[in-house]
């Protein structure tokens, strides 16, 4: 059994566009982090985008850890998760309009 550990980022170690996916049976959820304004905006716009285009909408958090600093969260769960290529499709493009093309996936995962 395989085990990679991602270790959970605090406040002071908050990285630009750092994307972290995790899921379970009936939930997926995609955490983005940004660390400047011009991010912020980029990723609700992103957000906001590909809702219309899609005509999906996940539960989205805005966290904000300071005036610079914060999260964005999307949530899929109950009829969004049973259908994963529906949250994967979203959250695919949601990755591909801000260019990140490295993702965490979960605290442990076991493969």
């Amino acid at each position: 059994m395989l085990q990679f550990y991602i270790p959970k980022l605090g406040k002071d170690m908050i990285c630009n566009r750092h994307a972290k996916l995790s899921m379970e049976e009936g939930y997926m959820m995609l955490s983005i982090e940004y660390t400047n304004p011009k991010s912020r905006t980029e990723i609700c716009n992103a957000i906001d985008e590909i809702e219309r285009d899609m005509k999906v909408h996940p539960e989205v958090i805005h966290r904000r850890l300071d005036d610079e600093k914060g999260r964005y969260i999307i949530e899929f769960s109950d009829e969004y998760a049973l259908d994963e290529r529906i949250a994967g499709d979203f959250i695919d493009r949601v990755l591909k309009s801000l260019n990140i093309t490295d993702c965490d996936c979960g605290d442990v995962i076991e493969a």
